[in-house]
């Protein structure tokens, strides 16, 4: 039923790999989440939650490097752990809580990424993630959203392609750098998975304008930024996160979206090209 509409799908969504570290702590945490590309100059749409992560990355790792350099200048003389402390208290490092470390990497998109640009909605859980890179893009086609005047209606069956499992173990804890890395060996793999659902749940505002949808259905936090799409592959919403009904006492669990049409609304503020049907 959405075998065509996976398939191309798969073509122009994209996984965003990160990986972090705590205070005190030398495991490395892998985590995923999902991208997808609007046209064919390196422009994608994620969920706001996952840019911030990433812009956030610059002053998490600087952060860090300034506390190594600090700790390392203690004179002999001083009593360490008494000065430890103090630092702890002053960068508000706690052993497990604080994250002190950041990396994050964009495969399959361009063979090398030249720069990242990031820009946020003020209030929708929705980001534009513009990627430059040498060459041609890897990825294949672009989304096509639902277009103006046309909204989807409480029971369409919809699929969504995402990236909820962690495969991927190319990273390592440098014990004599101090740091997170990447590596050219390990398991590069990241596997996109697709699952669908129904439009269970609309959310209009004033004007009638389509805000948010919920899909049955609950899914892992990897299909943060999915598209969600039709039986036709026309982009009906973004996942950005989950939503509970109590039920007779029970939790209900949905996927909760954003709306085609706010996301095509953004992407023209920011004079973004795109397509749709």
């Amino acid at each position: 039923m959405f075998a065509d509409a996976i398939e191309k799908a798969t073509g122009y969504v994209r996984p965003i790999k990160t990986i972090s570290r705590m205070y005190k702590s030398n495991e490395v945490i892998p985590a995923m989440a999902t991208m997808f590309f609007v046209n064919r100059e390196g422009e994608a749409v994620t969920s706001r939650h996952v840019a911030e992560e990433i812009m956030k990355s610059a002053r998490i790792n600087a952060r860090y490097e300034s506390f190594k350099k600090e700790r390392a200048g203690i004179p002999p003389e001083a009593n360490m752990r008494i000065e430890i402390n103090r630092m702890e208290r002053r960068y508000d490092y706690a052993k497990g809580e604080s994250k002190i470390q950041l990396r994050y990497h964009f495969p399959g998109c361009y063979e090398k990424i030249a720069k990242l640009g990031i820009e946020m909605h003020t209030f929708y859980d929705l980001a534009i993630i513009r990627l430059s890179g040498q060459g041609a893009p890897i990825y294949q086609g672009n989304a096509l959203l639902l277009g103006n005047g046309k909204k989807p209606r409480i029971g369409t069956s919809v699929a969504r392609v995402g990236y909820p499992v962690t495969e991927f173990d190319d990273f390592t804890f440098s014990r004599e750098k101090d740091e997170i890395q990447w590596t050219s060996s390990g398991t590069h793999t990241s596997t996109p998975f697709p699952t669908e659902g129904m439009i269970v749940r609309a959310v209009k505002n004033d004007e009638n304008r389509l805000m948010t949808f919920e899909i049955s259905g609950l899914v892992g936090e990897g299909y943060s930024g999915a598209p969600v799409f039709d039986r036709d592959g026309v982009v009906l919403g973004m996942v950005t996160g989950t939503v509970t009904h109590m039920v007779d006492g029970r939790p209900m669990v949905h996927t909760e979206c954003v709306s085609a049409e706010i996301i095509r609304g953004f992407l023209k503020e920011k004079n973004v090209r795109f397509w749709e049907a």
